[in-house]
This record gives C-alpha cells, structure tokens and sequence, in this order.
C-alpha cells in the first residue's frame, strides 16, 4: 500500500527461491533475470530482501505489515 514504482530494496546475497505455487508470489524482483522475491500463504508474509535495510520503501513495507 502507497509504495510507488519503482521499488528499490536491498539484497545482501545472491540466493533466491522460486515458488512452486503461483497464488504464493507476492512479489517479483528483476535483477538480470525475474526471480520471486516475496511469499504470501494464509496470513504469513515472507521476503527476500532486507526492508530494514532499504530506506523508505522498507520502512513503507513495515508499516503496511503492522496495519494488516
């Protein structure tokens, strides 16, 4: 919510996921290639990426995930 594109997040590694269920991808980063950076199942959220870590847009992203 009011996170406008486009996004910048921070990474620290190179590990990514790929979800096997496409109704769990909340979000998906391009960094050469696209790769699922954000899960949702039921009321559990999941992200690959470090909001702490990234500004504005992380402390956006937090705030949404205590307002749900």
């Amino acid at each position: 919510k009011n996170i406008k594109t486009p996004m910048r997040f921070y990474f620290i590694h190179s590990y990514y996921l790929k979800a096997e269920n496409k109704e769990n991808i909340l979000c998906q980063t391009n960094f050469g290639f696209n790769f699922h950076s954000g899960l949702i199942k039921d009321n559990i959220f999941a992200v690959q990426f470090h909001p702490e870590k990234s500004h504005k847009y992380g402390m956006k992203l937090i705030e949404n995930f205590i307002n749900l």
